[in-house]
């Protein structure tokens, strides 16, 4: 696990590599290295490395030149198969001097070339050299579980390139100049982030997961190297016999190579059934010792630490539960919003941040649940889009949005969710219904905050080609793992886990558990109500009652108190001050009016107040 940071283009003064990489310190403060290759007579490859050193702690130091000086990398990752890899390069030639899983990519590249890149099970991003043609391939892992940020600018003899883990390190080379692009501020307020390839900043994009591009005489092509499975085709799988005892076989697979490590591994754990269910299975294969790490806030009466302590206590975990409180909130939000490159639309960032930081002074890598509703069907507009998709065609879903919304009146515990659903089923349009079930504001609350500055609707969507008759359910969870997972939970959890200099890895992310969940009939991701019901059916044998039908808690985040008490006036100090780039674009008048309404307990408007929040201090950190 490590940052990665160069170009491809002219020479430039030594330091600017060094600076590229310092600004990435904190995903690799184990370790550094840089080398400069020549590509032509007038460009180079510059190739920057800092290491968080997990695997090989001694043979790993990058960047790695092949034992025949063919290839040169800087990888950032894991490919948490590399001792099967080994042997079966072995047994075909490879030569190894290393221990280490980035010398596994350079022989498998030497062996398999751009076709070894599906073989890896793991999260990468990396920068290859080769000597003989003198030519340069970027590659990102299937689900983009490792950041990849590129940026071109001309040269004599065709495109340069910058690239780097993240995007404040691309700001430390003198050809980097750009703006922000402010049609992103609209797709945010849509969205709660921008959607790949695009990022906030004008000609900066996110290499797509899955994907890798080769850099050759000045000429760049980029193409594909793995096809999520929702996109493949009902024939693609064949359905198992046994779905329980298989998905055992496959999950127990992926908890088992994550635990691959030279340093001590922990596991994060909520009251919820995916991390109970990474750590149920790490006493099911029989780690001796298992360190655990929940979080809540000080005074929260619907704290996850209460239940997560009693899972943990259940398993035999060694666990650290934290309690925060909002102090150092106002301090940490610049700090965080350089590091992700964006707004932290997410008020669950900050906790996954902190937690991140106390588990750092136990282990060195940790475990989470990220991607098991994506995969299985988790969340409520899995069983409504599931169930109504089903049921009725796409243009009779406004019927159903008003009978929900006529349900809202009374069934006031379920009101709000019912209230996002009938929202969202309004749109008779699958692109724009996916914003509404997670965006961050509705048509409405966009209009009375915009004020202009770009166009008032977001970008052309990139299409979510699911294969051609995929049900409802299948086109929603290829939308979450091609856009809400890439994009916003896996982009979060990289950068919230490396800013405090841990590795987070993510059993669920598996691209063979990707492919046998496809393989599933729907009936085994959702039946009747019943959510994730291949996971819930496996894991008990391994989990209690409780703990397998306890309702989905997830962060609770006190925003709502929070801008009735210690955010109130920073927000308002930064949307009133001169400085404030947001009010060029947004009402502030308006912001500021609904900020005063919330704290007299008139509305509640803190998803709205926590966007813009981010926003602007997102904007003033980098603009």
């Amino acid at each position: 696990m490590c940052g990665i940071a160069g170009w491809i283009g002219a020479p430039e003064d030594q330091g600017v590599l060094k600076n590229m990489t310092d600004a990435i310190a904190h995903r690799g403060p184990d370790g550094e290295g840089a080398i400069v290759l020549p590509l032509d007579n007038e460009n180079v490859a510059a190739l920057g490395h800092r290491r968080l050193s997990i695997i090989d702690l001694a043979g790993g130091t990058q960047p790695m030149e092949s034992h025949d000086g063919r290839f040169t990398i800087v990888y950032n990752g894991e490919i948490y198969n590399f001792v099967e890899l080994r042997a079966e390069l072995a047994e075909k030639g490879a030569q190894f001097r290393t221990n280490s899983d980035t010398e596994v990519i350079l022989e498998a590249w030497r062996l398999w070339g751009a076709d070894g890149l599906a073989r890896f099970r793991g999260m990468f991003a990396f920068a290859l050299y080769d000597h003989a043609d003198r030519s340069v391939t970027l590659a990102r892992d299937p689900y983009g579980k490792k950041p990849l940020y590129l940026y071109r600018f001309p040269t004599s003899k065709g495109e340069g390139l910058l690239f780097a883990s993240e995007i404040a390190s691309l700001r430390r080379h003198p050809q980097f100049r750009t703006s922000l692009d402010t049609q992103s501020i609209y797709e945010y307020l849509c969205q709660r982030y921008v959607p790949s390839p695009n990022t906030f900043f004008q000609g900066v994009q996110k290499l797509r997961p899955g994907s890798y591009l080769r850099w050759n005489a000045g000429q760049i092509e980029e193409k594909r190297f793995w096809i999520p499975p929702e996109e493949r085709g009902a024939d693609a799988f064949t359905p198992p016999t046994n779905p329980v005892e298989e998905f055992l076989d496959v999950f127990d697979a992926s908890v088992r190579l994550r635990m691959r490590s030279d340093v001590p591994v922990g596991a994060f754990l909520s009251s919820g059934l995916d991390s109970s269910a990474i750590v149920a299975t790490l006493a099911h294969l029989g780690v001796p010792e298992i360190r655990t790490f929940s979080i809540g806030f000080q005074g929260d009466r619907k704290t996850e630490l209460t239940a997560a302590e009693e899972t943990a206590n259940l398993l035999g975990a060694i666990h650290t539960p934290i309690e925060l409180n909002t102090d150092q909130i106002s301090e940490k939000l610049p700090e965080l919003s350089r590091h992700r490159g964006a707004p932290m639309a997410d008020s669950a960032d900050f906790p996954l941040h902190m937690m991140s930081l106390e588990a750092a002074k136990h282990v060195k890598v940790v475990l989470s649940g990220e991607g098991s509703d994506e995969l299985f069907g988790g969340y409520p507009k899995h069983l409504a889009e599931g169930h109504l998709g089903r049921m009725m065609p796409a243009g009779l879903l406004p019927l159903a949005s008003r009978s929900l919304l006529a349900a809202t009146s009374v069934t006031p515990v379920r009101a709000r969710r019912l209230r996002i659903a009938a929202n969202a089923l309004k749109e008779p349009c699958f692109q724009d219904r996916m914003i509404r079930w997670f965006g961050l504001m509705s048509p409405a609350e966009r209009a009375a905050l915009w004020k202009g500055g770009a166009s008032d609707r977001p970008r052309d969507p990139v299409p979510f080609n699911a294969a051609p008759g995929a049900s409802a359910l299948r086109r929603v969870l290829h939308f979450d793992q091609t856009s809400w997972l890439p994009d916003n939970l896996l982009e979060r959890m990289d950068t919230m886990t490396m800013a405090a200099s841990i590795e987070g890895r993510a059993p669920f992310m598996d691209a063979r558990l990707a492919e046998f969940a496809s393989s599933l009939p729907d009936h085994w991701r959702i039946k009747g109500r019943v959510t994730k019901r291949i996971l819930r059916t496996a894991m008990q044998s391994r989990l209690p009652e409780a703990v397998l039908n306890r309702p989905k808690i997830g962060f609770r985040m006190p925003v709502a108190e929070w801008f009735q008490g210690p955010l109130y006036d920073p927000l308002c100090d930064l949307m009133s001050g001169s400085g404030s780039v947001s009010a060029n674009y947004l009402d502030a008048g308006q912001i500021l009016q609904q900020a005063k309404e919330h704290r007299a307990g008139q509305a509640d408007h803190s998803k709205t107040l926590w966007a813009v929040y981010a926003l602007e201090t997102f904007l003033q950190e980098f603009f």
